[in-house]
C-alpha cells in the first residue's frame, strides 16, 4: 500500500489532455468575443471623434458666422494671416485603424479605407460617413465612391 502512494506523483496523461481540451474550448469562446469588443470600441471611438469634430464646427459657426472648410481653422489659434482660426480642438483626431463595428450596423465588421477625418458641408466625415450615419439608427458605413 505504501509503494502505491509513493509512486503516484503528478497528473496522468488523460487528466492533462482533458484540461488542455477545456482550455481550448474556453479560448475558442473568449477570443472571438474579445475581438468583437475591440472592433466595437474602434467603431465607438470613430463615432465619438466625429461628434467632437461636429461640436467644434458648431462652436466655430456660432463665433464666426461661417462654417470651417479646413481642419486647421478649428485646431490652430488665430494669427494675423488667419484671423478666423479658433483653437477649439487641441489636435485633429486620427481614426482608429483596423476593423470596426459601428452602432448603426452592430453585426457588420468593416475596415474603413479612409485614414483621415475631413470637413464636408459643415460636418466631420470619414469618407462619406458622418457621426449620424454610423451611430445607432444610422445607415451604417458606406465606402467612398
Amino acid at each position: 500500500m505504501k509503494n502505491l502512494v509513493k509512486g503516484k506523483k503528478g497528473f496522468t496523461l488523460i487528466e492533462l489532455v482533458i484540461v488542455i481540451a477545456i482550455l481550448g474550448i474556453l479560448a475558442g469562446i473568449a477570443i472571438p468575443r474579445f475581438l468583437d469588443a475591440t472592433a466595437t470600441a474602434r467603431g465607438a471611438r470613430i463615432v465619438a471623434d466625429l461628434r467632437t469634430i461636429d461640436s467644434a464646427i458648431v462652436i466655430y459657426n456660432a463665433k464666426t458666422g461661417s462654417l470651417p472648410t479646413d481642419p486647421e481653422q478649428i485646431t490652430t489659434a488665430a494669427t494675423t494671416e488667419k484671423p478666423n482660426n479658433l483653437q477649439l480642438l487641441a489636435v485633429w483626431p486620427k481614426p482608429a485603424t483596423g476593423s470596426a463595428i459601428f452602432p448603426a450596423a452592430p453585426t457588420a465588421s468593416v475596415t474603413p479605407a479612409e485614414t483621415e477625418y475631413t470637413i464636408t458641408d459643415g460636418r466631420g466625415t470619414l469618407g462619406t460617413n458622418t457621426a449620424s450615419d454610423l451611430a445607432e439608427g444610422g445607415t451604417g458605413y458606406k465606402k467612398k465612391a
